[in-house]
Order: structure tokens, then C-alpha cells, then sequence
């Protein structure tokens, strides 16, 4: 798999300084955690799951550029559909194995979001190795009450996948959004994880779940950022989960607005406010993004392309680190580049170009985003 994978080589060459690498779901897990981007949730209750993926179809058109596909037991599915998604999520995960996904180039990585701890050893028993086809599973509404039991069937369901599945953790519960206990539960959930890191792909967050418990839901103009109760409890969370020396990735919350491909990237109001929360994402600390529709993943995963200039930035930190530090000028001779303080996100930068590229000079990921929107048209499935 690569990032803007649907871009020819030539064209690569064009808008990019250094292409994206190409991954695969087996590589070391602070970089896989890195490249997912954004995760796209679709229903248990959807019967073309495995056909979709066989045949390709996530690979083109609307889907083009989609890395880590989530299937979603749990909010996606109504209470009275439960027993029968739960049977067709089975069913799709044993089409999948029968069908040797992990023989198709570019494939997106899935995932299974489920309600609890029990259903997911329900699941086991009944999926056997078809889990194999699953890198991870999210843990819902993680609190330290039901973490230990989460990785107690985590552990089940790995030995059924004969592989080690990763654990997603989901932060959207009250004790997380109330000031008064956000702090403790926090510490307290971070203790839980921490010795777990290894087995910890990213770290998510669920902002749709936290707005609920105030009766909120910000319009289209909106970034989450600006609802300033949700704004403090996403801060709490990257203070305690994005720290360098833990080794977490944490992936930032759902934009529950989307529009029709019609005209380049941005032009409408959802695309431009979408584009906007990715930028504050980045900024903050936030990598990759939940995303509910299509439309949304070049826009995420554009928002991690990585300019020339903080590439060069980087690199020069990463360079003199070997046998100097203080302050350095940077190539562009505008900024002040200090190596002990940068270190930690020069590393993280490099990471980040690897996964995504970085860009010549003269481009920018609007550039890359309405080549791919080009390709979208002329592609439709």
C-alpha cells in the first residue's frame, strides 16, 4: 500500500519531493499507527463488504486512497439489527479469508469496532481464523472498568487470528468529558495502557459521543475546536496521550458533515471547514481522523503531507543531533531551529514524510488533492 496511490509516477515526481513509502499492515506499529490517516466506518450491517474489497472497489473511484477501513458494531448498528449484523459481520470476515485478501495489492487494513467484551468473544468462538483478516479491534467507550476484560478477549480473539491483533482504545465517555473526573480517569487510563503500549495502534477519540452528554452538535461552519467544552477535554486527552516519550498515536475526532464530488477539492463549505479542523488537528498533535464518508479521506490524508521546508528543518536537526546542539539557522534563513527542543518533532516529522511525502517546492496538497478529484471523475464506480 501508499498514500495517493492512485497518482503514476511521473506525476509523483511532479508534486513530490520524496513519494510516499509503500506499508504494509505487518511493519512496526509506530508507523502503521502513523500511516492509517484517515479510517473510514461503514456499517456491519453492509452485505458488500467482502465483495467491495475483492473486487477492488475500495481501491477506486470515491474510496481512492483509502488505508484502514473500520466495520462498525456498535453505533453504526441499531439495537434491533444487532444478531443480524453481528451474523453478516461474520460471514463477511470468512469471505474475505476464503478470498486471500492479503494477496491484493493495496487493500485497505480492516478493523472491527465492537460494543463489548463479550460480544467480542462471542465473535471468536463463532469466526475462528477468519479474524486473521482483521489487524485490530476498537475498544468502545474504554474506561478503566472494562480495559482489562477488552484485552482479555483481545488476547482470545488473537490466538483464534494466529497473529497479534492491535487494540484501538475509544475515549468518549462521561468520566472523560466531566471536568471534575477528567483528570483522574485519564491517569488512571493511561496507567492501564501504558504497559500495553506495544499492543496499542492509536489511541481515538470520539467528539460525536462527548457533544451528546451536552445536548451539542456543532453546524457545518464549525470546527469541533470551536465548541470550547470539547475543545478542553481533546486537550486533557493529547496532554496525557500524545507525550513523546510514551510512544501513542492518538488519531483526532469525526467532522459529521460531507458533500457529492462536484468541482475541485474545497470549493464547498464542508470540504473547506473539514480542511480547516485537519490543520488544527496537525497542529495540536492529532494523527490521522475518523472519517463517515468517502469524501472526507484525501482531504485527511492530504493534511499530513509534509512541505519542503519543514522537511529541510528536520532533516538539519536530525543531522547536527549526531555530534552538536544549540541553535541553527534554518536553510530558508527564517526561523530559528534549536536542536534539543526540535528533536522530538523533528523525529516525528521524518516519520510523517516517509509515510506521506513530501512536496517540491513550488506544490501544495490543494495541488495533489484536485489531481486525485481529476482521477475520482473519471473513475466512478
Amino acid at each position: 500500500m501508499r498514500h495517493f496511490n492512485t497518482i503514476n509516477n511521473e506525476d509523483l515526481k511532479m508534486y513530490f519531493k520524496h513519494s510516499p513509502a509503500q506499508f504494509t499492515r505487518d511493519m512496526d506499529r509506530e508507523t502503521l499507527g502513523l500511516a492509517l490517516g484517515a479510517a473510514l466506518y461503514t456499517p456491519g450491517t453492509r452485505i458488500d463488504i467482502a465483495s467491495k474489497i475483492l473486487s477492488g472497489a475500495y481501491r477506486n473511484g470515491v474510496f481512492s486512497g483509502l488505508m484502514s477501513l473500520i466495520i462498525c458494531l456498535e453505533d453504526a448498528v441499531a439495537d434491533a439489527e444487532l444478531p443480524w449484523a453481528e451474523e453478516n459481520v461474520l460471514n463477511q470476515l470468512k469471505q474475505i479469508e476464503k478470498g486471500s485478501i492479503f494477496q491484493i495489492i493495496d487493500s485497505p487494513i480492516l478493523f472491527l469496532r465492537v460494543r463489548n467484551a463479550e460480544q467480542l468473544l462471542k465473535l471468536v468462538k463463532k469466526a475462528g481464523s477468519a479474524l486473521s483478516v482483521l489487524t485490530g479491534i476498537v475498544f468502545p467507550k474504554s474506561q478503566a472498568e472494562n480495559l482489562p476484560s477488552f484485552f482479555a478477549a483481545l488476547d482470545a480473539a488473537s490466538e483464534a487470528a494466529g497473529r497479534n491483533l492491535y487494540a484501538l482504545p475509544l475515549l468518549e465517555t462521561k468520566d472523560i468529558l466531566y471536568s471534575e473526573t477528567r483528570e483522574p480517569a485519564l491517569k488512571e487510563i493511561h496507567n492501564l495502557l501504558q504497559p500495553e503500549v506495544d499492543r496499542i495502534l492509536t489511541v481515538r477519540v470520539g467528539a460525536t459521543d462527548f457533544s451528546s452528554l451536552y445536548g451539542l452538535r456543532r453546524p457545518v461552519e464549525r470546527t469541533i475546536y470551536e465548541v470550547q467544552v470539547i475543545r478542553d477535554c481533546l486537550t486533557s486527552i493529547l496532554n496525557q496521550f500524545s507525550r513523546a516519550e510514551d510512544g501513542f498515536t492518538v488519531s483526532g475526532p469525526v467532522y459529521e458533515h460531507f458533500s457529492a464530488l462536484n468541482g475541485n477539492w474545497l470549493s464547498s463549505k464542508p470540504e473547506q471547514v473539514l480542511w480547516e479542523e485537519v490543520q488544527l488537528d496537525v497542529l495540536n498533535g492529532f494523527k490521522g481522523k475518523t472519517c463517515i464518508h468517502p469524501s472526507q479521506i484525501s482531504i485527511v490524508n492530504a493534511g499530513l503531507i509534509v512541505s519542503s521546508e519543514s522537511y529541510d528543518d528536520a532533516m538539519l536537526i536530525l543531522s547536527e543531533s549526531q555530534h552538536r546542539n544549540g541553535v541553527l539557522q534554518s536553510p530558508k534563513r527564517n526561523k530559528m531551529n534549536e536542536v534539543k527542543p526540535h528533536l522530538s518533532w523533528a523525529k516525528k516529522l521524518a516519520a510523517q514524510a516517509e509515510v506521506y511525502g513530501v512536496l517540491n517546492e513550488n506544490y501544495k496538497p490543494i495541488d495533489v488533492l484536485n489531481h486525485m478529484r481529476a482521477y475520482q471523475f473519471t473513475n466512478q464506480l
